[in-house]
């Protein structure tokens, strides 16, 4: 069964299709997040929008084009700064690094 797009916005990827939507977290004091998740739910990813976090959650069964274990691994980003607002492209470069493997940007 795939993810539930209502009222969120999609992206593809090299043919795969994602949902993605920036949302209060209750189990996290309700602190924003942006959640990208592919539509077969192997790849997803949780990050804290706030301007202090430098780390991605990953809570999927692939990253960087790998299996893993399922469990949540922390990340650091991709990008040289935290994200206080969130863009369309953001989100892509998100996809393209947990899908290939990018190398972190930060130190570009």
């Amino acid at each position: 069964m795939g993810v539930s797009a209502k009222g969120r916005r999609r992206i593809s990827y090299q043919g795969q299709s994602f949902v993605w939507w920036i949302a209060p977290d209750g189990d996290d004091c309700d602190r924003v997040y942006l959640n990208i998740v592919s539509e077969d739910k192997s790849i997803i990813l949780a990050y804290r929008v706030d301007g202090e976090s430098f780390r991605i959650i990953s809570k999927g069964r692939r990253l960087h084009g790998e299996q893993t274990s399922g469990k949540w691994q922390w990340c650091w980003i991709p990008f040289r700064e935290p994200l206080m607002v969130v863009t369309p492209k953001d989100v892509a470069q998100i996809i393209a690094w947990a899908v290939d493997g990018r190398e972190d940007r930060r130190n570009d």
